[in-house]
């Protein structure tokens, strides 16, 4: 994005958090250092100091949260995957061991 940024004269987002959550303050300074604007289409309403952490820190713990438990899922499919493959496997030997007493 930043390359190519003397091609652009304006960047427009929804919201300015959707543009970066923190940090955005140095990414509209280097914008403008570039000639280049950054435009919010719609204003965030204010909020206060301790609001706006609160929502920040619940944001963080269900971002973990999900992680947490998509990771578990994860394991729980693996270990499905992995029994699965052993009666596959059983089954297999058990079809050889028919086979060759038939013969």
């Amino acid at each position: 994005m930043f390359r190519k940024l003397n091609e652009i004269d304006i960047i427009v987002v929804e919201y300015s958090d959707r543009l970066a959550r923190f940090g955005y303050t140095y990414l509209e300074e280097f914008a403008k250092a570039s000639g280049v604007v950054i435009e919010a289409v719609e204003q965030k309403e204010k909020k206060e100091a301790n609001e706006e952490m609160v929502q920040d820190l619940i944001s963080i713990v269900t971002c973990f949260s999900a992680r947490l438990y998509g990771a578990r899922g994860g394991r729980k499919i693996k270990k499905a995957f992995e029994e699965l493959e052993k009666e596959r496997q059983v089954q297999k030997s058990d079809e050889n061991n028919n086979e060759s007493s038939i013969n």
